[in-house]
Protein backbone atom coordinates (compact mmCIF):
# COMPACT_ATOMS: atom_id res chain seq x y z
CA UNK A 1 0.00 0.00 0.00
CA UNK A 2 1.16 3.53 -0.73
CA UNK A 3 1.63 6.36 1.74
CA UNK A 4 -1.73 6.26 3.46
CA UNK A 5 -1.38 9.62 5.22
CA UNK A 6 -0.74 11.47 1.97
CA UNK A 7 -3.61 9.63 0.31
CA UNK A 8 -5.88 10.49 3.23
CA UNK A 9 -4.96 14.17 3.03
CA UNK A 10 -5.73 14.24 -0.69
CA UNK A 11 -9.08 12.56 -0.11
CA UNK A 12 -10.05 14.79 2.81
CA UNK A 13 -9.03 17.97 1.02
CA UNK A 14 -11.85 17.59 -1.49
CA UNK A 15 -14.46 17.13 1.24
CA UNK A 16 -13.10 19.89 3.48
CA UNK A 17 -13.80 22.52 0.84
CA UNK A 18 -17.49 21.69 0.52
CA UNK A 19 -19.77 24.06 2.40
CA UNK A 20 -22.17 21.26 3.43
CA UNK A 21 -19.41 19.31 5.23
CA UNK A 22 -18.90 20.03 8.94
CA UNK A 23 -16.19 17.61 10.07
CA UNK A 24 -14.31 14.40 9.36
CA UNK A 25 -12.71 11.71 11.50
CA UNK A 26 -10.16 8.99 10.86
CA UNK A 27 -11.51 5.81 12.41
CA UNK A 28 -11.05 2.05 12.27
CA UNK A 29 -7.76 0.21 12.50
CA UNK A 30 -5.57 3.14 11.39
CA UNK A 31 -7.05 5.32 14.13
CA UNK A 32 -5.93 2.87 16.84
CA UNK A 33 -2.68 1.70 15.24
CA UNK A 34 -3.82 -1.86 14.56
CA UNK A 35 -3.88 -1.81 10.78
CA UNK A 36 -2.76 -4.80 8.70
CA UNK A 37 -1.70 -5.19 5.07
CA UNK A 38 -5.35 -5.63 4.10
CA UNK A 39 -6.73 -2.73 6.13
CA UNK A 40 -8.46 0.11 4.34
CA UNK A 41 -8.43 3.67 5.67
CA UNK A 42 -11.80 4.43 7.30
CA UNK A 43 -13.12 7.99 7.27
CA UNK A 44 -16.34 9.25 8.85
CA UNK A 45 -17.66 12.52 7.43
CA UNK A 46 -20.28 14.63 9.22
CA UNK A 47 -22.48 16.62 6.86
CA UNK A 48 -24.65 19.64 7.64
CA UNK A 49 -28.03 18.85 9.16
CA UNK A 50 -29.94 20.28 6.19
CA UNK A 51 -28.40 17.71 3.83
CA UNK A 52 -31.07 15.24 2.73
CA UNK A 53 -28.80 12.37 1.70
CA UNK A 54 -26.18 10.02 3.07
CA UNK A 55 -23.34 8.29 1.28
CA UNK A 56 -20.81 5.54 1.76
CA UNK A 57 -18.20 4.47 -0.70
CA UNK A 58 -14.72 3.24 -1.46
CA UNK A 59 -12.06 4.94 -3.54
CA UNK A 60 -8.45 4.21 -4.40
CA UNK A 61 -6.16 7.20 -3.87
CA UNK A 62 -2.55 6.61 -4.92
CA UNK A 63 -3.04 2.90 -4.38
CA UNK A 64 -4.57 3.36 -0.92
CA UNK A 65 -8.13 2.09 -0.43
CA UNK A 66 -10.24 4.57 1.49
CA UNK A 67 -13.68 3.62 2.78
CA UNK A 68 -15.85 6.55 3.78
CA UNK A 69 -19.20 7.21 5.41
CA UNK A 70 -20.93 10.58 5.07
CA UNK A 71 -24.02 11.32 7.16
CA UNK A 72 -25.89 14.36 8.50
CA UNK A 73 -26.35 14.59 12.30
CA UNK A 74 -29.96 13.38 12.30
CA UNK A 75 -28.92 10.18 10.51
CA UNK A 76 -26.01 9.59 12.88
CA UNK A 77 -28.31 9.86 15.88
CA UNK A 78 -30.74 7.44 14.24
CA UNK A 79 -27.90 4.96 13.83
CA UNK A 80 -27.03 5.39 17.51
CA UNK A 81 -30.61 4.52 18.51
CA UNK A 82 -31.32 1.74 16.02
CA UNK A 83 -28.05 -0.07 16.61
CA UNK A 84 -28.40 0.19 20.38
CA UNK A 85 -31.85 -1.41 20.13
CA UNK A 86 -30.13 -4.33 18.34
CA UNK A 87 -27.45 -4.69 21.06
CA UNK A 88 -24.81 -2.96 18.99
CA UNK A 89 -22.87 0.29 19.37
CA UNK A 90 -21.21 0.22 15.97
CA UNK A 91 -21.60 3.85 14.92
CA UNK A 92 -21.05 5.13 18.44
CA UNK A 93 -17.79 3.17 18.59
CA UNK A 94 -16.69 4.39 15.16
CA UNK A 95 -17.05 7.99 16.28
CA UNK A 96 -15.78 7.54 19.84
CA UNK A 97 -12.51 5.99 18.65
CA UNK A 98 -12.16 8.42 15.76
CA UNK A 99 -9.36 10.96 15.42
CA UNK A 100 -10.64 14.37 14.32
CA UNK A 101 -9.18 15.35 10.94
CA UNK A 102 -10.99 18.69 10.77
CA UNK A 103 -13.95 20.21 12.58
CA UNK A 104 -15.37 23.51 11.32
CA UNK A 105 -18.00 23.97 14.02
CA UNK A 106 -17.06 21.77 16.98
CA UNK A 107 -19.64 19.18 16.00
CA UNK A 108 -17.15 16.30 15.93
CA UNK A 109 -16.29 16.75 19.60
CA UNK A 110 -20.00 17.02 20.45
CA UNK A 111 -20.68 13.75 18.66
CA UNK A 112 -17.74 12.06 20.34
CA UNK A 113 -19.27 13.01 23.70
CA UNK A 114 -22.63 11.57 22.63
CA UNK A 115 -20.93 8.43 21.36
CA UNK A 116 -19.21 7.83 24.69
CA UNK A 117 -22.59 8.14 26.42
CA UNK A 118 -23.88 5.28 24.25
CA UNK A 119 -20.78 3.21 25.02
CA UNK A 120 -21.57 3.55 28.72
CA UNK A 121 -25.34 3.12 28.40
CA UNK A 122 -26.55 -0.32 29.61
CA UNK A 123 -28.64 -2.55 27.38
CA UNK A 124 -32.12 -3.61 28.42
CA UNK A 125 -32.37 -7.24 29.50
CA UNK A 126 -34.85 -9.34 27.49
CA UNK A 127 -38.17 -10.45 29.00
CA UNK A 128 -39.04 -13.98 30.10
CA UNK A 129 -40.94 -14.80 26.89
CA UNK A 130 -37.87 -13.97 24.80
CA UNK A 131 -35.70 -16.07 27.13
CA UNK A 132 -37.95 -19.13 26.90
CA UNK A 133 -38.28 -18.93 23.12
CA UNK A 134 -34.54 -18.45 22.74
CA UNK A 135 -33.81 -21.52 24.84
CA UNK A 136 -36.11 -23.60 22.64
CA UNK A 137 -34.51 -22.30 19.44
CA UNK A 138 -31.02 -23.11 20.73
CA UNK A 139 -32.12 -26.65 21.54
CA UNK A 140 -33.71 -26.92 18.08
CA UNK A 141 -30.52 -25.67 16.37
CA UNK A 142 -28.52 -28.35 18.16
CA UNK A 143 -31.02 -31.07 17.33
CA UNK A 144 -31.00 -30.10 13.64
CA UNK A 145 -27.22 -30.11 13.63
CA UNK A 146 -27.03 -33.60 15.12
CA UNK A 147 -29.49 -34.81 12.51
CA UNK A 148 -27.37 -33.28 9.73
CA UNK A 149 -24.25 -34.94 11.15
CA UNK A 150 -25.92 -38.36 11.32
CA UNK A 151 -27.05 -38.02 7.69
CA UNK A 152 -23.59 -36.80 6.57
CA UNK A 153 -25.33 -33.73 5.20
CA UNK A 154 -22.90 -31.49 3.26
CA UNK A 155 -24.51 -28.47 4.93
CA UNK A 156 -23.27 -29.58 8.37
CA UNK A 157 -20.50 -26.97 8.62
CA UNK A 158 -22.83 -24.22 7.45
CA UNK A 159 -25.45 -25.17 10.06
CA UNK A 160 -22.74 -25.51 12.71
CA UNK A 161 -21.38 -21.99 12.39
CA UNK A 162 -24.83 -20.49 12.01
CA UNK A 163 -25.83 -22.13 15.30
CA UNK A 164 -22.61 -21.03 16.99
CA UNK A 165 -23.20 -17.44 15.89
CA UNK A 166 -26.81 -17.56 17.04
CA UNK A 167 -25.74 -18.91 20.43
CA UNK A 168 -23.35 -16.01 20.94
CA UNK A 169 -26.06 -13.54 19.94
CA UNK A 170 -28.65 -15.05 22.31
CA UNK A 171 -26.29 -15.28 25.27
CA UNK A 172 -25.01 -11.73 24.77
CA UNK A 173 -28.56 -10.36 24.80
CA UNK A 174 -29.42 -12.46 27.86
CA UNK A 175 -26.42 -11.04 29.72
CA UNK A 176 -27.19 -7.51 28.52
CA UNK A 177 -23.88 -7.05 26.71
CA UNK A 178 -23.03 -5.95 23.19
CA UNK A 179 -23.02 -8.70 20.57
CA UNK A 180 -19.40 -9.06 19.37
CA UNK A 181 -19.11 -8.56 15.59
CA UNK A 182 -18.20 -11.75 13.73
CA UNK A 183 -15.09 -10.27 12.10
CA UNK A 184 -13.63 -9.32 15.48
CA UNK A 185 -14.95 -11.93 17.90
CA UNK A 186 -11.80 -14.08 18.10
CA UNK A 187 -9.51 -11.11 18.76
CA UNK A 188 -11.99 -9.56 21.20
CA UNK A 189 -12.06 -12.79 23.17
CA UNK A 190 -8.33 -13.47 22.97
CA UNK A 191 -6.50 -10.13 22.81
CA UNK A 192 -6.91 -7.66 25.66
CA UNK A 193 -5.07 -4.87 23.83
CA UNK A 194 -7.32 -5.29 20.79
CA UNK A 195 -10.41 -5.26 23.01
CA UNK A 196 -9.35 -2.06 24.74
CA UNK A 197 -8.41 -0.34 21.49
CA UNK A 198 -11.89 -1.01 20.11
CA UNK A 199 -13.55 -0.03 23.39
CA UNK A 200 -15.23 -3.35 24.15
CA UNK A 201 -15.74 -4.59 27.69
CA UNK A 202 -14.49 -8.04 28.60
CA UNK A 203 -17.17 -10.69 28.08
CA UNK A 204 -18.60 -11.44 31.54
CA UNK A 205 -18.48 -15.26 31.33
CA UNK A 206 -14.95 -16.59 30.98
CA UNK A 207 -16.03 -20.24 30.85
CA UNK A 208 -18.32 -19.50 27.92
CA UNK A 209 -15.48 -17.73 26.10
CA UNK A 210 -13.24 -20.80 26.35
CA UNK A 211 -16.03 -23.13 25.21
CA UNK A 212 -16.88 -20.81 22.33
CA UNK A 213 -13.28 -20.56 21.16
CA UNK A 214 -12.89 -24.34 21.29
CA UNK A 215 -16.03 -24.71 19.18
CA UNK A 216 -14.75 -22.05 16.79
CA UNK A 217 -11.48 -23.87 16.23
CA UNK A 218 -12.95 -27.33 15.62
CA UNK A 219 -16.25 -27.94 13.84
CA UNK A 220 -17.70 -30.85 15.80
CA UNK A 221 -21.26 -31.26 17.08
CA UNK A 222 -20.09 -32.15 20.60
CA UNK A 223 -18.17 -28.86 20.83
CA UNK A 224 -21.27 -26.85 19.97
CA UNK A 225 -23.32 -29.00 22.34
CA UNK A 226 -21.06 -28.02 25.24
CA UNK A 227 -21.50 -24.34 24.37
CA UNK A 228 -25.29 -24.58 24.13
CA UNK A 229 -25.62 -26.69 27.27
CA UNK A 230 -23.62 -24.09 29.18
CA UNK A 231 -25.82 -21.27 27.90
CA UNK A 232 -29.06 -23.14 28.62
CA UNK A 233 -27.91 -23.80 32.18
CA UNK A 234 -27.06 -20.12 32.70
CA UNK A 235 -30.46 -19.14 31.28
CA UNK A 236 -32.29 -21.25 33.84
CA UNK A 237 -32.13 -24.74 32.35
CA UNK A 238 -34.14 -26.42 29.62
CA UNK A 239 -35.93 -29.71 28.97
CA UNK A 240 -37.78 -30.42 25.76
CA UNK A 241 -40.05 -32.89 27.55
CA UNK A 242 -43.12 -30.91 28.53
CA UNK A 243 -41.83 -27.57 27.27
CA UNK A 244 -44.60 -25.09 26.50
CA UNK A 245 -45.05 -21.39 26.38
CA UNK A 246 -48.44 -19.70 26.69
CA UNK A 247 -48.66 -16.04 25.70
CA UNK A 248 -51.57 -13.65 25.07
CA UNK A 249 -53.13 -13.51 21.62
CA UNK A 250 -52.28 -10.32 19.76
CA UNK A 251 -55.31 -8.37 18.52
Amino acid sequence: MGDWMQALERFIGEWRERDFVEAALLTGSYAVGLETERSDVDVYIILSDDVGWRERGNVLVDGVLIEYFANPPKQIRRYFEEEFASYSRSTARIIAMGKVLFDKTGIAEDFKAEAFEYLRKPFERPDTTWVELSKYFLWDHLDSLKDAEERSDPSFSYLYYMALSRTLEVYSKFLGVEIPPASKVYRLFRNENFRRAYMFEEFPDGEFVELFLSALRECRAENLERVIEHVLEKMGGFSIDGWKLRTPVKV
